[in-house]
């Protein structure tokens, strides 16, 4: 097990850089800023493109692990929100951000470096299959039940239409459409062009992870912690125990395909989370504690996970 964390802490190594770097004052705030914003933007669009360019579609594309992983980011959907309901008894609309929150990994930013250090670039082709709907399932789910839930939202139709336009805007999502198309129609790209995609390609990564730890210093734990607690173990444990049941136990996927999934499935919330709190003005302070606790346990979590598919599916 040790070596399965030796292998995932340079990640989290990166994101202690930026918090660090900011914290002392090396470097100013904004940098979180700029990092998080060029990754975005510009790096990781490229990584998304370079990926569905020389994609396997026929691999890449599984049904049964889009089912294992999206059934267990639903359910986490309705879990948070119910229990948010009950047990802290948050208003519809607050309920609905906590539910997000416990169904929204960090799949992109923390899920595919993770999976390359521990299992190489091969499992990154199921990885990119799932992560082509990420977006754009959770983020309509997400704002249709929104807009059912709270009293002064939009029409439903209203509400479909400014999400669709929303998705189809995103950056990620214009990458993996134009990477689609080209791989689809055969079009290569010349030479110097495809050496500096590589280029950017890989300083994606490792610029999102610092960015992503320069951006923490903004937030607090303290700020709902025990809510906090529960978005962890929904999505930090419940989400990839039932993708870990139903890819492995119920549709006997290849390892690979998996482990890809699982690994996913144990990733923390990412910046999203905190992204649709403030476009709501729902639980905001509990997006961004929740941000913060479930990226600091997924340390722990995420080689637990690891450890238990090195156990159950030897490589």
């Amino acid at each position: 097990m040790l070596s399965i964390f030796l292998a995932v802490l340079p990640v989290f190594i990166l994101i202690a850089v930026g918090y660090g770097a900011v914290r002392l004052n090396y470097v100013p705030d904004t940098v979180g800023d700029a990092l998080n914003s060029f990754a975005v933007k510009v790096a990781v669009p490229v990584l998304l493109f370079r990926a569905m360019l020389n994609l396997d579609f026929a691999a890449a594309f599984s049904p049964p692990a889009l089912v294992g992983f999206y059934t267990g980011a639903f359910c986490c959907f309705v879990l948070g929100i119910i229990l948010a309901r009950k047990i802290f008894k948050r208003r519809p609309g607050e309920a609905v951000s906590v539910g997000f929150a416990a169904t929204f990994s960090n799949s992109v930013l923390l899920g595919l470096a993770i999976i390359e250090r521990s299992f190489g670039s091969d499992a990154l082709t199921p990885a990119f299959g799932i992560i082509a709907f990420h977006a754009p399932s959770i983020y309509i789910l997400g704002m249709v039940t929104m807009e059912l839930m709270r009293r002064d939202g939009k029409s439903l139709g209203s509400t479909l239409v400014t999400a669709g336009k929303s998705i189809l805007a995103n950056s990620l999502m214009i990458a993996i459409l134009i990477g689609a198309a080209f791989n689809l129609v055969g079009i290569t790209l010349p030479e110097p062009v495809m050496s500096a995609v590589d280029m950017i390609a890989t300083a994606a990564i490792p610029v999102a992870l610092v960015g992503i730890g320069a951006a923490m210093t903004r937030y607090k734990i303290s700020a709902g912690l025990s809510e906090s607690m529960l978005v962890a173990c929904l999505s930090l444990m419940v989400h990839p125990a039932i993708a870990f049941g139903l890819t492995h136990y119920v549709f006997a996927l290849e390892p690979q395909t998996v482990r890809a999934v699982v690994a996913l499935a144990a990733m923390p919330p990412g910046m999203n989370i905190y992204i649709f709190a403030v476009m709501y003005d729902r639980a905001v302070n509990l997006a961004a504690s929740a941000f913060l606790v479930c990226t600091a346990l997924s340390v722990f979590t995420a080689t637990l996970w690891l450890y238990v598919l090195s156990v159950t599916i030897p490589a």
